[in-house]
């Protein structure tokens, strides 16, 4: 690893190391000159085994390309335009298709008028430390810095870096965002905080546990919302709070940034995949508010006197509390709790310590902006969304643009404070408990998500078009 922490080089050492050599205008022998009605030389047998042995490398790099970007936490609606320009970068005729999960590679030959067309299915993950590699990869490529041989050596090392964060440290993170996310978002007092924080730990263990048996994932989130409604429910007796522990105790994975990406991709003409996440959105929302609702359930059964218990002043208005409203716990822990949430959400998208800083400021930028519009200028709902997205897209664009690095971690962020993920967990355990305090009912529960994350992604895109209305000259944009 370079001393500066990162495995590849930036555009600018590199172009010091070989001021006089640019390999952007070099086409690396594309075609060869050996005709099929005469005798092929060794020479030529030569040329013409290194041509497509180069003709191979490329395309093993575009396939490890498109699978590290979908790994790491590309912006989904991004890849297909990223990879035409490497393509293009690189002399491989080539066109791409992404659904979620799943990306569609097509490779033309001109010479032999044939086709080849590649399969890559990756989950997609979030580790920011290794993105901004492969963007700075990335950026050499474009350039033509790098030549194929390279840049796959440059793109395997980061594959093969271990992680950062090691696995155990996942209870803790989740943990301290419940934490958090209970006192910040969902009007919790400190002891609801608590147990929240300790809903969120054994979420983190079940998470590990679902993984080890296959037949199981696919109903570990329902399940482990059935723990937690039933928990949250029976402490209730005790003075706790039913709304600020269950709901934030599994925000990590709210489905709100799915709903924004889909959006966004709808928006971006990518249909398929906007569509079909967008609807894998909706349904998540429904598993999860379905789970807490049967845990509570459950506990009712044994207990048909839990309600009255629980029903206190002080849950009825942490149920209903806003922003702006005055809190259960004094409003100065929130210059604290705030850059507490954002820290955390940096280490739980993989992010190494010296983006910290950055990510924190920029995210609490646009935390900072909705809380301004909400509570003193009183603005309506598009312009809640639609001014801090715009708010964060801009810092994050002109942070890229003057400094040459990836700012997509920070907005991503900023971001995470924006979506819509608390609003469509209550409404969807509105729709199954039949409390229409706790969110909008059928077609207004599935419109509010969506009136939401079109604020966001209008803002976002505006924020692109005001510092790039060209797009950008050589290396794609990775950002939102």
């Amino acid at each position: 690893m370079a001393a500066s922490g990162h495995l590849v080089p930036s555009l600018e050492k590199r172009k010091l190391m070989s001021p006089s050599v640019s390999r952007r205008s070099s086409i690396d022998s594309m075609f060869t000159t050996a005709s099929q009605f005469e005798p092929i030389t060794l020479e030529d047998r030569i040329r013409i085994t290194f041509e497509i042995a180069n003709i191979l490398q490329k395309q093993e790099f575009l396939r490890k390309l498109v699978k590290s970007l979908m790994l790491y936490g590309c912006p989904a609606h991004r890849l297909e335009y990223i990879m035409r320009h490497v393509s293009s970068t690189l002399g491989v005729d080539a066109e791409y298709v992404y659904m979620p999960n799943v990306m569609f590679m097509s490779v033309f030959d001109q010479g032999t008028h044939t086709t080849e067309t590649h399969f890559i299915r990756q989950a997609q993950t979030f580790e920011m430390h290794k993105l901004g590699e492969v963007y700075r990869l990335e950026k050499l490529v474009a350039h033509g810095e790098v030549s194929v041989d390279e840049a796959l050596q440059f793109i395997d090392s980061v594959a093969n870096e271990p992680s950062f964060y090691p696995r155990w440290l996942n209870p803790f993170i989740y943990g301290v965002a419940s934490f958090t996310a209970s006192l910040i978002f969902f009007g919790g007092y400190w002891y609801d905080a608590c147990i929240s924080a300790g809903l969120a730990m054994i979420l983190a263990f079940y998470e590990v546990f679902s993984g080890r048996i296959q037949s199981f994932q696919p109903i570990w989130e329902v399940t482990v919302c059935i723990i937690i409604g039933f928990v949250a429910r029976a402490v209730t007796q005790y003075g706790f709070c039913f709304t600020p522990i269950a709901f934030a105790s599994f925000v990590v994975i709210l489905p709100g940034y799915g709903m924004a990406i889909a959006v966004i991709e709808l928006v971006s003409r990518q249909l398929v995949s906007g569509v079909i996440r967008m609807v894998y959105a909706i349904i998540y929302s429904f598993l999860l508010g379905y789970g807490i609702e049967m845990g509570s359930q459950i506990y009712q059964l044994i207990d048909p006197d839990i309600i009255n218990k629980g029903n206190t002043t002080e849950c009825t208005r942490a149920r209903d509390i806003t922003i702006c409203d005055i809190q259960r716990i004094d409003q100065r822990y929130f210059l604290l709790l705030v850059p507490l949430f954002a820290l955390v959400y940096c280490m739980f998208v993989k992010a190494r310590p010296v983006r910290w800083p950055t990510m924190i400021i920029v995210s609490v930028c646009g935390y900072v902006v909705n809380y301004l519009l909400q509570c003193y200028a009183h603005a309506p709902a598009q312009i809640l969304q639609t001014v801090p997205a715009f708010t964060l897209g801009l810092l994050g664009n002109l942070y890229t643009k003057f400094t040459g690095k990836m700012s997509f971690d920070a907005v991503l962020l900023g971001v995470f404070y924006l979506v819509p993920g608390g609003l469509s967990i209550k409404a969807g355990y509105g729709m199954f408990s039949g409390d229409d305090t706790m969110g909008t009912q059928g077609a207004s529960f599935a419109l509010a998500m969506i009136e939401s994350s079109i604020g966001i992604t209008i803002g976002l895109f505006v924020a692109t078009l005001v510092v790039y209305p060209k797009g950008s000259s050589h290396t794609p944009l990775m950002n939102f």
